[in-house]
């Protein structure tokens, strides 16, 4: 029984919700799977159009059953009887800090309310960038959750071992298991797109959030010579920052054309990166980066900073991996890619294409996730 605040067909909470899809897709077939989550997206007050809510679908998604509890009335009672109701051996909860299907779950755990093996993953909930919002409130909470012992009761799931490090230093001597992020697994066919050179399209698909570092990107931009256009895609969730961003995409030089579109759909994904050359995201931190991937999976190298658990990128011919204390790097590299010509552009769009089919095509981390739910 998986338990996550938002699930397909929600888009706008990014990477839980393709983190989630990913398992149930990849697992479907060797385990009896619930999805109990909510019937509104992220950021939304209407619910998803077309689905019903309160009971069990197992139409919506084949092979699998998802409960989208009514986001107006949902109590922490309806929680705990849908968890007895279906009676899992294993109940794995996303992220840390939702009350309803993180914390309250946990809390009937500790209390041995509930009998199956609570899985918990924290999403790169742990690590310093998240920490670094909303510091005052997760700081006690995390302390909480350690004094009560609760990380004793259950099994943390970390994504790589950097998440295990980040685990094991809130909650030393947790029972931790390591299965890295399952990528999306629907490859289309390799398209390419025109490049001269002396141009770049760039894509940025992200939330519009500090932590995602589209301020730093713009400041890049306004260093660059090459005629270049940049679009950016995602929900703002912080409108004092996208203001900010806002700002400096005013002070640009004309060289720099930048558009917003919104938030992005993922049947409209394809077509969008496959518009671009390039997808960048300098972010401060990333548990596995779910857009990233998606590049790769399209056939579009990445300029990104060295804070992922995407590196070596040049020496594999997919773009970059730059620290973001290098910003002149990043001003290189833009104006390397600018200069492409369309056969050095198919060239490295192929290489990227070929490491994400090589990535998926892996069933070794299938292998890891059957461990896991054993």
């Amino acid at each position: 029984m998986i338990l996550v605040d938002w699930y397909s067909p929600g888009y706008k909470a990014g990477g839980p919700i393709q983190s989630c899809v990913n398992i149930v897709n990849a697992l479907y077939q060797y385990y009896d799977i619930y999805v109990l989550t909510s019937d509104t997206d992220h950021g939304e007050t209407e619910p998803y159009a077309g689905i019903e809510s309160n009971t069990w679908l197992k139409e919506v998604f084949p092979g699998i059953s998802v409960y989208y509890t009514r986001k107006a009335t949902l109590k922490k009672k309806q929680v705990r009887e849908l968890i007895n109701e279906i009676e899992p051996d294993f109940i794995y909860l996303n992220h840390i800090y939702s009350p309803v299907f993180v914390v309250y779950p946990l809390w009937l755990k500790w209390r041995n309310k509930i009998a199956g093996k609570v899985i918990l993953c924290p999403r790169g909930a742990l690590h310093k960038g998240a920490l670094a919002v909303k510091t005052y409130k997760k700081l006690p909470f995390l302390f909480l959750l350690r004094w009560l012992g609760i990380n004793k009761k259950i099994l943390f799931h970390a994504t790589n071992e950097k998440e295990r490090g980040e685990i094991e230093r809130f909650f030393p001597g947790s029972n931790i298991m390591i299965a890295n992020n399952l990528p999306e697994s629907d490859q289309p066919e390799l398209v390419f797109c025109e490049k001269r050179p002396g141009e770049l399209k760039c894509l940025f698909i992200s939330r519009l959030v500090p932590i995602k570092n589209l301020l730093f990107l713009l400041g890049i931009l306004g260093k660059i010579k090459s005629n270049m256009a940049l679009t950016i895609a995602g929900p703002v969730e912080d409108k004092d920052y996208w203001d900010a961003c806002l700002k400096k995409i005013s002070e640009l030089p004309s060289n720099i054309a930048v558009k917003y579109i919104g938030s992005v759909q993922k049947s409209e994904m394809q077509k969008i990166y496959h518009e671009n050359h390039l997808f960048v995201l300098p972010t401060t931190g990333e548990n596995f980066g779910h857009s990233i991937f998606e590049s790769f999976l399209f056939g579009r190298p990445v300029l990104i900073s060295d804070r992922t658990p995407w590196k070596q990128l040049q020496q594999k011919n997919i773009g970059w991996d730059i620290p973001l204390n290098e910003p002149e790097s990043f001003v290189k590299e833009l104006e390397v890619a600018a200069a492409w010509e369309q056969k050095d552009f198919e060239s490295i769009a192929a290489a990227s294409w070929n490491f994400a089919h090589n990535f998926i095509n892996d069933q070794s981390q299938v292998e890891k996730y059957k461990l896991l739910f054993s």
